[in-house]
């Protein structure tokens, strides 16, 4: 049996995106925090969606990047599925050149003391051995992980059909650009950037947000769901793409975010100000900003 269904999603709402204080890495590792009450609240509910889906169709398999929050994710889809989660370098995150620190994910050893009840014995599929794909420690360029991610593929795929020859259907849990990028060389595209359709549409990366990808012959996969996030209370949240000057869910895309949405609020308020400050007889006849100097008098 080959392949036929691959669902990646993101991680859930992180801890460090809302204000300080923040809760200290559980691995003690830099940037690995774990994820906010509300991204733990959105993994139950990807679970819950996916658990809903007819049997044929639910994931059979569960691979994880080995970074905290991407496993505390996998956690209640692996406890409602029933299903173990291995961890993979491969799928791991992407880190910017030149950057301070380059994080190194934890392994099973330290890993298995939060997830015990789900997770793999190291041997059943060794984190940098199995597909042996691990990110750069000097950092990535977009072309890097687009890189990075097709090799993966090619590696990947046929490793685990040998593997389990019985199963068809996988979960990937990862991280935005790595999901951008697994999809966009899935679909044979040319770099992170590309669109997947004529129209224009790039692929999605909100928060626990669900891609879905069949595959149509032996070498062709089609996007069937692209950032889909209607079974999230509040829909998409934190969406990102390469179109960004920071990596995703960082301190400067965080700082970002905060002054677009800052800059966003004072303009309404000095809209709303401006239409408070306009006379009643202006806005209902119609000439709100027009003065009698814009018309021409004629002259009998």
């Amino acid at each position: 049996m080959t392949l036929k269904t691959i669902y990646i999603a993101r991680h859930g709402y992180r801890s460090n995106w809302l204000p300080e204080p923040h809760p200290p890495s559980p691995t003690g590792i830099h940037s690995d925090p774990p994820l906010a009450a509300h991204g733990v609240e959105q993994a139950k509910q990807l679970a819950g969606y996916l658990h809903s889906l007819p049997s044929l169709e639910q994931p059979q398999f569960l691979i994880s990047s080995p970074f905290y929050r991407c496993v505390e994710t996998c956690q209640p889809i692996a406890q409602m599925l029933s299903l173990k989660v291995v961890l993979e370098r491969g799928v791991g995150e992407w880190y910017r050149k030149k950057r301070r620190v380059i994080p190194t994910p934890a392994n099973y050893d330290v890993l298995h003391q939060f997830f015990h009840e789900i997770l793999v014995e190291e041997s059943e599929w060794p984190r940098d051995e199995t597909v042996g794909v691990i990110p750069s420690l000097d950092g990535e360029t977009p072309s890097d992980i687009f890189d990075r991610a097709s090799l993966f593929w090619s590696k990947f795929i046929p490793i685990f059909e040998s593997k389990y020859p019985q199963i068809d259907t996988i979960l990937i849990v990862t991280h935005a650009a790595t999901k951008i990028a697994l999809g966009n060389s899935l679909l044979d595209l040319k770099s992170v950037h590309d669109s997947i359709d004529e129209h224009g549409t790039k692929l999605r990366a909100g928060a626990c947000s669900l891609d879905k990808y069949i595959r149509s012959n032996e070498n062709s996969w089609i996007n069937k769901m692209n950032g889909n996030c209607t079974f999230l209370t509040k829909g998409e949240e934190m969406h990102w793409d390469f179109s960004s000057t920071v990596e995703a869910g960082s301190d400067e895309d965080i700082r970002l975010r905060k002054e677009r949405e800052e800059l966003e609020k004072k303009k309404q308020q000095q809209s709303q100000q401006q239409r408070e400050t306009t006379p009643v007889t202006d806005i209902a006849s119609g000439n709100e900003g027009i003065s009698n100097e814009d018309f021409e008098v004629s002259k009998i």
